[in-house]
């Protein structure tokens, strides 16, 4: 004999209940209306439990983040980039132009234009002293000029172009477009 489980006469009395309850909702609802009821009583435990609950943290997490900005404002003018403390100075683009055009003519390039444009970046404390430069020359010639230009200090290679008019010529024509940034100062 297997033992049975005896409900108490209570429990067995509110399951007939439940059940007469659902009987009654299922034929004046439909089966479509107490799907719809309980998606709607499952939302409303979900907006409860989890929803609400996240909210409030948010709101306490953001209040004690205003609060801790407010405690200590950050100065953000004393945190430049190391990069852009370093920079040289606005006054020596003269100077710093001439190691550019020497290493130039001593790889056997000849400069006869060059045409420069200053402008401000967007944060008003950096300038850039940009220089278009034709050449004519060998590739051997010009990525050994390559090599020296990128040691220059703040020195960038914005473009390169190349160009060889015959496929016999070792010839080529350069269009070499560097940039000299700066600080104000």
């Amino acid at each position: 004999m297997q033992p049975t489980s005896r409900q108490s006469p209570r429990a067995e009395h509110l399951q007939a209940l439940l059940r007469w309850h659902l009987a009654r909702g299922q034929r004046l609802l439909g089966t479509w209306g107490i799907l719809a009821m309980l998606l709607i009583i499952a939302a409303l435990v979900i907006r409860q439990g989890l929803v609400v609950p996240a909210l409030a943290d948010s709101t306490l997490r953001l209040s004690q983040a205003q609060a801790g900005i407010a405690e200590r404002p950050l100065d953000l003018h004393a945190n430049e980039p190391q990069a852009v403390r370093s920079l040289p100075d606005s006054d020596s683009f003269e100077a710093r132009l001439e190691p550019v055009l020497m290493a130039l003519q001593h790889n056997g390039f000849a400069v006869l234009q060059t045409d420069f444009q200053y402008t401000s970046q967007t944060d008003e404390q950096t300038r850039r002293l940009a220089l278009d430069i034709p050449l004519t020359g060998s590739y051997p010639a010009l990525r050994k000029t390559l090599d020296e230009l990128v040691r220059q200090p703040a020195l960038r290679i914005d473009s390169l172009s190349l160009q060889r008019k015959d496929i016999d010529t070792a010839q080529l024509e350069i269009r070499l477009r560097l940039s000299l940034l700066a600080v104000l100062k």
